[in-house]
């Protein structure tokens, strides 16, 4: 049984983060290598003008303290890939390596932030920005390979924090230009999403424009105020290089929040009013906030001004991702305002667990969310709907007959 108590600090305050950094720190905290293999293989199927799409996981020293380097190496048959072109692939590939809703969501969320960075540098459209080495095979093998092993981990849905993200001095080059460092990427990125830098005088790019694409889209909380933990697990994951003045790790720390009581945290509430959209734009526009990372999104009837009817929509989300959500929402529905309200939540404590139901002669696993009690007693279970729409899918079953088993199935295994 996963108890939701668990959370996942991300410290990259010292060297920043990169996407190779992420990969060996989720490998030193007990993933599989050859999980990293599959998903180049199916990256190299799905991604037009990639080929010999290969990695290499090697156990290294960083300042003397034992890392994970992921190497990601590639062929490329092109220069550079249009952001819509990487998405279209980065889709293929999380349904064909089966990806949890949660990891699905981030892949996008990652390649949203990344491409929205790279459009307003360069003062192109999402649609029309070209990517150069963000376009390459290693840039999906990074974000695939994140979500894949936090899905193997255990660790796709949980809670994730992130302190301030280092950043370095001096110049950085690509495209055959030098450019100041943070990146413009990485600084647009950290810039949209309000989320905190920290510089420090190392001549060199600490922190990648996937990296910090990947830090944003992981944490859900980046306050810089870090909750107390009881650590579990730590894995540490090497950068390319050995630099002298830091040792160029990524650590994460897997751990619970301790007490009985119910958690909490903070989020925001986006809304706006509309009275002159019609619902095919609101029903598509509600679609891309929950695939680009909106918590929750509801509709409410309205009366606004002469007594016209309206719709209220409000967003649920966390604070990194306010500014890319309310810029969707504004694009989608042409609104011209969106308010943005910080609220405290209070979070009942569950867990999850699987269960085993046989529907028609088949055996099923089902994943089963449960409440819990301040002294951590099981309540109320509910089977995950995904789980159920699968069954219902292949046995003709509706969701509601699917329920009722599943209730029954609980009843027994409880008495």
């Amino acid at each position: 049984m996963r108890a939701s108590g668990r959370a996942v600090i991300i410290d990259a305050s010292s060297s920043g983060a990169s996407g190779d950094k992420f990969l060996g720190a989720l490998i030193d905290l007990g993933g599989n290598p050859k999980s990293l293999e599959r998903v180049a293989r199916v990256v190299e199927a799905n991604l037009s003008g990639a080929s010999h799409v290969q990695v290499k996981t090697t156990k290294v020293e960083r300042g003397e303290i034992g890392a994970q380097l992921v190497e990601v190496r590639s062929e490329e048959k092109v220069s550079k890939r249009k952001a819509t072109d990487l998405q279209s692939s980065a889709e293929k590939c999380a349904k064909e390596l089966g990806l949890s809703e949660w990891g699905t969501a981030f892949v996008k969320s990652v390649l949203d932030t990344l491409s929205s960075a790279e459009s307003r540098v360069h003062g192109h459209s999402t649609k029309e920005v070209e990517l150069r080495e963000l376009g390459s095979a290693d840039t999906l093998v990074d974000i695939l390979g994140v979500a894949y092993l936090a899905d193997e981990l255990e660790l796709s849905g949980v809670r994730w924090w992130c302190g301030p993200i280092g950043v370095g001095m001096g110049v950085t080059e690509f495209s055959g230009r030098k450019y100041p460092n943070p990146a413009p990427a990485v600084a647009e990125i950290l810039r949209s999403q309000k989320f905190p830098m920290k510089t420090s005088n190392i001549q060199f790019e600490l922190t990648t424009p996937t990296g910090a694409a990947v830090a944003v889209s992981l944490a859900t909380d980046s306050s810089g105020e870090i909750p107390v933990v009881k650590p579990h697990k730590i894995g540490y994951g090497a950068g390319a290089k050995d630099l002298d003045q830091v040792a160029n790790l990524l650590r994460l720390t897997v751990g619970e929040i301790p007490g009985n009581g119910h958690a909490h945290d903070e989020v925001v509430v986006l809304e706006t009013n509309l009275d002159d959209v019609s619902g095919e734009v609101i029903g598509r526009a509600v679609e891309r906030l929950m695939e680009a990372g909106a918590r929750d999104v509801s509709i409410t009837p309205v009366f606004m001004k002469k007594n016209r009817p309206g719709q209220l929509i409000s967003i649920i989300a966390d604070k990194a991702k306010s500014e890319h959500l309310a810029e969707l929402l504004m694009e989608e529905t042409g609104t011209l305002g969106v308010r943005e309200i910080p609220v405290s939540r209070h979070i009942s404590r569950r867990a999850s667990d699987t269960m085993a139901l046989e529907v028609k002669g088949k055996r099923f696993q089902v994943r089963v969310k449960r409440a819990l009690t301040a002294t951590s007693h099981s309540q109320s279970g509910k089977v995950e709907y995904e789980d159920l729409r699968r069954i219902s899918n292949e046995t003709g079953l509706s969701i509601r007959e699917l329920q009722q088993i599943a209730k029954n199935r609980a009843h027994r295994r409880d008495t």
